[in-house]
């Protein structure tokens, strides 16, 4: 989502980078092109003129016209005064009439010309400029033409360096910044922007929101969504003060409601982007209305709204009836996302083929592909083509990892997981599901998320502080209107009542004074009163409070007490199991007691970290499954041979599930242990436990080991152990499956229970 506004605020800024100085309006400069006694001062009032109309905020064809018009003007007279500066800036400003009229060619030609005739003269300053408008001919989408753009920005920010301009300096390494921001390159973007702001600060710039602005969504692409929030409230804070009411503000409010959508709270996202439709509508800037509802889109989709979306792009449509290539691409590939969203797959089908057609136009590693692959995803996921998505998947990881792009990323990962699982690849499964895992708890966390708060709050506090001082500011204003009128009403008879008046007043006055005195004594008394109540409430809850503790903590030592003396029961019967065997000497006996003592073992396990727990009615399996293993390994001889490898999901089984599966484990894990591996053998037991899509659990046993006899049939001439698994998957219900590939499998999937 916060890409597309890449290419809106690189366009921005080129119609807001002369904005940092108020110029004269145009009437005004009318008036000193009347009174311009020399040809050379004529030409700089003409382009003054040219820039009023072609840097104007949402310009129009006549607007550019109107600029055109201005440079000839300059351009005819400086033929009789033939000063190559003043030619140069004359070509500077053609380029820019050509560019906005969508003349690339003669745009090109005519800023080459100028750069041709500066490179000879000693004027570096102007030379930057000219290097800085030649460089916005140069795409941001593509890796080649981009660092083409930095190179020239680079150049000119050197220019500006040697010729002192601290301020066209700032605003060489801003655009050089947002340049590397477009690339993926984060870290040398923020170095240049905060060179930036410190230049900016020396030459006393205040409105420094657009820089703030920047960092902000630098700060939301890197997932360090805190310092996005900081620097996003800055620049509309910035804003404000400065009273920037320009397309700037758009830009803000949209970056701001992309760090909100990515912090997940699409209500503050959803205010901030209608906030900068607002603006966009205002100046009735197209590019600008594209651009923010297509992130309104996106959040509409996001919060289950797919019929909203649906109609905020027909709209779009509507109005944008001529798009280039890249919006019909990104309208496509929403039109696939509303429709599937909706469950009208036929109408989605449509716009397939399109994002086909669209992806094989561009490079691989082009920004837009990760939009194509996303609406092809969710496609696919939707209409249950698990392979056709797993393949998009992989692509869609291909392309984020060139180009850095965290937050897509994190979210392929999720989609991928959930192909895997339905294709039954769980392996595959639960790597990308951890892969998921671990970038998006690095993304955001909870201390992130106070800090993220706090900094809202702080927001709405000063927001609101300055509304109040705001309207203190209108009632004295009002205030002292009314006192003025009154003034002038009252002039003629002052004289004869200021006596009369002033003794009624002061009469007044001393009676209010003394009427607010009791009502105020007579307040506090109540105050007081109500304050003693609450106090005396407060106690007699704090005590209730301290009771009802006292009694939940012996409630919870009694439950793990009962759970202590289970597991030493246990403990004993096992002992005297133990006692037992050694006057045994039938070898069946004894295997049996021995098979009997592990699986109480299993149990007693389950007991003792219940009572061990802070939680007695869950039990954690990750730690559960590893000291059962543990257990296991002590009790069998050459079990040093054999390699577990363990892919446990972080799980929490209610006790009467807990049970079954913990003796459905022991049975599994000994029967591998026992049999799977024969004389000095080494092998590996591999142990998964995971959660599927649609909500269940596998448990997998498996070995690599020699499998079983030829003709073998495990269900009709298994063991009690056997029998024992799937009676405990039944009481699990669920289903238990015994497979034979290289080895054993032992698979159980069974449906977690909820409270």
């Amino acid at each position: 989502m916060y890409r597309l506004s890449l290419v809106f605020h690189m366009m921005l800024w080129g119609i807001l980078s002369c904005m940092g100085q108020p110029e004269p309006s145009v009437p005004i400069l009318q008036q000193k092109l009347l009174k311009a006694n020399t040809d050379t001062l004529k030409i700089n009032i003409l382009l003054q003129l040219a820039h009023a109309y072609v840097d104007r905020n949402g310009e129009k064809t006549a607007d550019l016209d109107s600029g055109q018009l201005y440079v000839e003007r300059a351009s005819r007279i400086n033929a009789h005064v033939k000063d190559p500066r003043l030619e140069a800036r004359c070509l500077y400003y053609y380029s820019k009439v050509y560019r906005e009229k969508g003349m690339p060619e003669d745009g090109k030609a005519a800023i080459l010309k100028a750069r041709t005739i500066l490179q000879s003269a000693d004027l570096p300053g102007d030379l930057g400029d000219v290097l800085m408008e030649y460089g916005n001919y140069f795409s941001i989408d593509e890796e080649p033409p981009l660092k083409e753009r930095i190179h020239l920005y680079e150049q000119a920010t050197a220019l500006y360096h040697s010729a002192g301009d601290k301020k066209n300096e700032a605003y060489a390494l801003k655009m050089t910044g947002d340049c590397y921001h477009c690339w993926g390159k984060f870290r040398e973007a923020v170095v240049l922007l905060n060179k930036s702001l410190v230049l900016y600060k020396e030459t006393g710039k205040k409105d420094l929101q657009g820089v703030y602005d920047l960092l902000g969504i630098i700060a939301t692409s890197s997932g360090d969504y805190s310092l996005g929030m900081t620097y996003g409230l800055m620049a509309v804070k910035t804003a404000e003060e400065q009273h920037d009411s320009s397309l700037q503000l758009c830009t803000i409010y949209n970056r701001l409601g992309i760090t909100y959508y990515q912090l997940g709270d699409y209500k503050e996202a959803m205010e901030s982007l209608r906030a900068a439709l607002k603006i966009a509508n205002r100046y009735k800037d197209t590019v600008s209305f594209l651009v923010v509802s297509t992130n309104i889109v996106g959040t509409y989709l996001q919060t289950g709204q797919p019929e909203a979306a649906l109609a905020l792009l027909n709209k779009i449509v509507e109005i944008y009836r001529r798009p280039i290539f890249k919006d019909r691409l990104w309208i496509s590939a929403n039109m696939v996302k509303c429709y599937t969203a909706m469950g009208q797959y036929d109408k989605a089908k449509a716009f397939i083929p399109q994002l086909q057609s669209f992806s094989r136009q561009m490079s691989a590693y082009n920004y837009y592909q990760t939009m194509i692959y996303d609406a092809l995803v969710m496609y696919y996921l939707a209409n249950r083509q698990y392979v056709e998505a797993s393949y998009y998947c992989s692509l869609q990881d291909d392309v984020c990892r060139n180009i850095g792009l965290v937050n897509v990323l994190s979210h392929n990962y999720l989609c991928w997981f959930q192909a895997d699982s339905a294709l039954k690849n769980y392996p595959a499964a639960i790597k990308h599901y951890q892969e998921y895992k671990l970038m998006n708890d690095s993304l955001f966390h909870v201390a992130k998320a106070g800090q993220i708060a706090r900094l809202q709050v702080q927001f709405d506090i000063d927001k609101k502080d300055k509304d109040i001082r705001l309207q203190q500011q209108n009632i004295q204003l009002l205030t002292r209107q009314g006192q003025l009128q009154q003034s002038a009403l009252n002039q003629a008879r002052l004289t004869r009542n200021v006596i009369i008046f002033g003794a009624f007043m002061l009469l007044l006055l001393l009676g209010l004074g003394f009427n607010r005195y009791l009502m105020k004594q007579q307040n506090n008394k109540q105050l007081q009163q109500k304050q003693d109540e609450i106090y005396k409430q407060n106690l007699a809850l704090q005590e209730l409070i301290t009771t009802q503790d006292k009694l939940l903590e012996e409630k919870e030592w009694l439950v793990k007490e009962i759970h202590h003396r289970v597991k030493n029961n246990l403990q004993i019967v096992m002992s005297l199991l133990n006692t037992q065997a050694a006057y045994l000497h039938d070898a069946d006996a004894v295997r049996a007691i021995s098979e009997s003592k592990h699986r109480m073992q299993a149990i007693s396990l389950i007991h003792q970290k219940l009572y061990q727990s802070e939680n007695m009615a869950l039990i954690d399996m990750p730690t559960y499954i590893r000291e059962l293993i543990a257990y296991l390994k002590d009790n069998f001889e050459g079990i040093q041979r054999i390699y577990f490898d363990l892919q446990i999901a972080p799980v929490q089984l209610d006790v009467s599930q807990a049970v079954p599966v913990g003796l459905i484990l022991n049975e599994a894990l000994t029967n591998a242990i026992k049999y799977a591996f024969g004389g000095n053998e080494q092998g590996t037991i591999i142990v998964s436990l995971l959660r599927t899509l649609d909500g269940q659990l596998i448990l997998s046993v498996s070995d690599n080991g020699q499998g079983f006899l030829p003709g073998f049939d495990v269900f009709t001439q298994g063991s009690m152990g056997t029998r024992l698994m799937e009676t405990l998957a039944e009481q699990l219900e669920g289903t238990i499956s015994i497979r034979e590939d290289e080895g054993v499998s032992v698979i159980v999937s069974f449906k977690q229970q909820i409270g």
